[in-house]
């Protein structure tokens, strides 16, 4: 399906360069190149946000986080989209999103606004989800790159797996329980409702999926079935993880 698109207005002269002084370097994504932007800009000439992000798709986190950011002031309106949902071209929204169900990004999105997820939000590995609002969902399973401007809540588990990409919070984060197979998630703050006894190689708040003490503790504190036992180690089911409401005992 098409979201809503939003027709871009002609930019100052020196918009992207204060856009770019504005959002800074980022705690965790790649640098950018805002004069390589305003060369796509001038060569591409989208007239569209959605087409921009199109000829962007591609982009890092970092870069699709600056055109956002050039767009955070624009009118917006609020779209509801019943679930599932799933994005398999690179997409862009001007405006909130509420999907009413479960969230797949196959290619990245970009949302200008708050993105609201009724159930699981689930990207891929190389897609990038930019959101320069809040984010809200019951449950998160990522394993791509997802720089959040605003902030985080995940009501239930949020899981991170594959150590190429990263989930980037600059705001609050906040889950029920926040679980890492060799994946960075960042958050200033982060705070996790259920958290490990002790804290391992990604913190205080965060089960290490992949650390002997954080696997023994989650067979203990997952709800049953949820971790099953492969040649005699815990292995977390991220699917049944997902589902549980809560998945903690």
């Amino acid at each position: 399906m098409s979201l809503p698109d939003f027709v871009l207005p002609p930019l100052a002269p020196d918009a992207l360069s204060l856009t770019a002084q504005a959002l800074g370097e980022l705690p965790v994504g790649p640098s950018y190149s805002p004069a390589w932007l305003q060369s796509v800009l001038d060569e591409k000439k989208p007239t569209t946000f959605d087409g921009l992000v199109k000829v962007l798709g591609g982009s890092s986190s970092s870069t699709l986080a600056l055109v956002a950011s050039l767009y955070k002031d624009a009118p917006r309106g609020s779209t509801t989209v019943e679930g599932p949902l799933t994005i398999t071209e690179p997409t862009g929204l001007v405006g909130d999103l509420h999907v009413k169900g479960d969230l797949t990004l196959q290619a990245s999105l970009v949302v200008v606004g708050n993105l609201t997820v009724d159930d699981v939000l689930t990207d891929g590995a190389e897609t990038k989800l930019v959101v320069m609002g809040e984010v809200r969902c019951r449950a998160l399973n990522t394993s791509g790159w997802m720089t959040l401007v605003g902030g985080l809540a995940v009501e239930h588990a949020l899981h991170g797996r594959y150590n190429d990409d990263s989930l980037e919070v600059l705001g609050a984060l906040t889950a029920g329980i926040i679980v890492s197979n060799d994946h960075l998630i960042y958050g200033k703050p982060k705070t996790a409702a259920h958290k490990p006894t002790e804290s391992g190689p990604w913190g205080p708040e965060v089960f290490d999926a992949r650390w002997a003490a954080h696997k023994a503790e989650l067979s203990r504190v997952l709800a049953d079935g949820i971790v099953s036992i492969v040649d005699e180690d815990p292995v977390v089911d991220v699917a049944k993880l997902m589902a549980a409401r809560p998945p903690w005992k």
